[in-house]
Formats: C-alpha cells, structure tokens, sequence
C-alpha cells in the first residue's frame, strides 16, 4: 500500500514536471548555479593551496628568509624594493654552517628584454648567484658571480650569460646561443646584450610568468641595488642530517631583524595577503548558494499559487492533505536531484576550461583542481535548496483550504 502510494506520487511529480517545462528548467537551473558556483570556486580554492605547495616543494627548500614584504617601488629601476642588505655575505656567512646545505640569495626585479633593440618587452628576471641552484634544462647555464661581484666592488667582468625561462623560450622562440639585449631601462638594454647559455623552468613553474635568470650581482648593478647589495629572499636548504627547527632557531637569534618561514608558512603568508580575493571568492559563492535557494523555493512558492486549484480538487476528491503536500514535496526534491546531476556533470568540462584560461593568463594550469569534499560539497547545497524549498512549498500546500478555493 505505502509502496503503490509512492509510486502514483512519483508518476504524478514526473507529470507535473513534464507539463510545464519552463518552470522546471529555471529551478533545475538555479540549483546547478548553486552547485556550480560551490565545486567550481571551491576547486579554485583548492588548486591554489595544493599548487602553491607543490611549486614551494618542488623549489626544495626548507626554509624561507625576508626582511618584510616585496614592494612594488613606481619609478624605480627594477620595479621591485628587496628587503635583505649585504646579501651576499649573509648568503655566504650561512652555508658556513654545518647544519645548512646551501643558502641562496635571490633577487626579483623586472628587466627589459628583447632580441631586437627596439623590441622589447618587460618581464620578471631572477638575480642568483650561479645557475647551479636552478634545474637547467638545456646547456650549461652560468658560473658563480663573484668575478663580477668582487667582493662587493662590482667592477669585475660580468659574464653577460642567462638563462632563459620555459615559457619565455616557448613564446619567444629564444634558443641557447642566441643574443639578446637586456637592461633594466629601455635605453640600458638596446646598449646591453646578453647570451643565452641554458633554459630552466623552474622560475617559470614557480612564478607562473616568463622569466629570465641572470647572475645575482649582475642584477643588483643593472637594477640599482648593488650599493646596498640587496636581495629579495635567502632560501636555505637545510642538511639532511640536521633539524630544520633546530637551525630556524639558530638563524632567528642570529638575525633577528629578518623573518624566517618554512615552506608552509611561506604559502600561508602569500595566500593571506590575498585575504580581499579570498573573501570576494567566498562572497561569490555565499550569492550563488542564495541565489539558487530563492529561485527554486519562489518557484515551489508560486507553483502551490497557480495549481491551488488542482490541490484543492484532489483534496476534494479524497486525497488527504498529507498525499497532495508530499507531492509538492517530491516535485522540488526532483529538482534539486536534476539541478545536482546537471551541476556535479557540468563541473568537470567547466573545471577544465577554467583551467585552460587561468595556464593563459597566470601560467598555472591545475588552479582548478576537483577533488571528491568539493562535489560533496555540492550536492550538499542542492540537498539543502531542496529541503528549504519544499519545506516552504508544503506548507502553503497544507495552507489550502479545499472549501475556499472551489466555491470561487
């Protein structure tokens, strides 16, 4: 008996579904928005922690060193103010260490660029002080930058050698071997050529932009900050046979004016700075999410107001009050099913388009990154856009007196 009720309730949702299709594509459609809108920016949300910790492990570095935040200075050489003094010396002062492999200064400024002198383009250059703490892809990238360096002279041979960046060599079609002029100014640069002795991708993968990497020293002069020997961060690679807390410890008493971070906090502390994008994204999906419960729910709504009179005939006819509620109740439970199997469906191919635009713009290509919580957490919305729903729609059904509407 409960069984053939159920059936005859389901026949005659699907009926009513059927019998007005405009009204049940809107409110399929505005439970996929909610769907949508929760897998597609939670999968942002978590492409960019994961691909944020996978480039922070793949630079192979335990801990992080900065003296404050990289500024973007207007109107200066570089466009970029690095926070570490005497780089060199406090780079080279703590690789003495037992406990520390390597300690790598680096430099971020923007460069002019360009084959042909009056062609040039600005990008993102990466002062280190020899290639061999990058991964060289192709030929023998450069020496170390002491020639040049001179114990902090900066009037020794520059090796004018680079090492150009993945995409850079993809977009460009620049090659080992190839010259070309690069400056921190448009006039320094049509004056300044340099060879391409490598390739490497990994400041392209780590920054998501074209990228050139030249001699640390080399960088500072043509970008102003050799007076102060300037650098933007000291990665260090610590011992594998050493703590990597025991040496933070170390490192924080002996420079207690810079900020030192492991690589999860240095992720955490990029990802706060974007506290304003984050909100915006978590704002985005709190309208969606609204949205789409108050299109499915006025459209339950509306449908107890238009077809008042067929819930009052079938009341009339013996349907109890109970039967006709759970039949509105079913017919938005039935669209929230739809708009969850629509939603969940159109996320993977949405995913992957997204993902294609963002490697364009940013170089990334997993931002969007789908992961099964996501997709729980969508059909979760779509089970609350129907509970909500259905909930208000039955009640206005069980509001319907049979007597009042019939004798209109």
């Amino acid at each position: 008996m409960i069984g053939t009720r159920f059936r005859a309730i389901l026949g005659l949702a699907a009926t009513r579904l059927r019998h007005d299709r405009t009204r049940t594509v809107l409110a399929v459609l505005g439970v996929t928005l909610a769907v949508l809108s929760t897998t597609l920016l939670g999968s942002v949300g978590v492409g960019v922690v994961e691909t944020g910790q996978q480039k922070f492990d793949s630079a192979d570095r335990d801990l992080w060193i900065s003296g404050g935040p990289t500024r973007i200075a207007p109107g200066t050489l570089g466009g970029f103010q690095g926070g570490i003094p005497d780089a060199h010396s406090i780079g080279t002062n703590i690789s003495r260490l037992e406990s520390v492999s390597t300690a790598t200064p680096l430099l971020f400024q923007t460069v002019y660029i360009g084959s042909e002198p009056d062609n040039l383009q600005s990008i993102v250059a990466v002062g280190i002080p020899s290639s061999g703490g990058i991964s060289i892809t192709s030929g023998s990238g450069f020496a170390d930058d002491n020639s040049f360096y001179n114990n902090g002279q900066y009037n020794g041979t520059p090796s004018q050698t680079l090492v150009v960046g993945s995409r850079l060599e993809n977009t460009q079609n620049y090659s080992i071997g190839d010259s070309l002029h690069v400056g921190g100014t448009v006039l320094d640069a049509r004056q300044t050529q340099y060879n391409v002795t490598g390739t490497s991708s990994t400041f392209s993968t780590f920054l998501g932009t074209p990228t050139v990497a030249l001699p640390l020293a080399e960088l500072q002069a043509m970008t102003g900050n050799q007076a102060t020997d300037r650098a933007s961060l000291i990665t260090v690679d610590v011992a594998s046979d050493a703590s990597v807390s025991v040496v933070r410890e170390r490192l924080e008493n002996t420079y207690p004016q810079f900020t030192i971070r492991s690589n999860s906090e240095q992720l955490q502390t990029i990802i706060g700075s974007r506290i304003v994008i984050v909100a915006a994204g978590v704002t985005l999906v709190a309208l969606a999410v609204l949205s789409g419960l108050v299109l499915t729910t006025n459209l339950l709504a509306l449908l107890v107001i238009q077809e008042r009179e067929v819930l009052a005939a079938l009341q009339a006819m013996g349907v109890s009050r109970r039967v006709a509620t759970m039949l509105i109740v079913t017919q938005g439970l039935c669209y929230a099913l739809l708009g969850c199997m629509v939603g969940i469906v159109l996320t993977f191919p949405l995913g992957w388009a997204l993902n294609r635009v963002t490697a364009e713009l940013t170089g990334f290509g997993t931002l969007v990154q789908i992961s099964p919580v996501v997709l729980v957490a969508g059909a979760g919305i779509a089970l609350i856009a129907g509970v909500v729903s259905t909930t208000v729609a039955g009640l206005r059904a069980m509001a319907i007196s049979p007597l009042e509407v019939l004798s209109r």
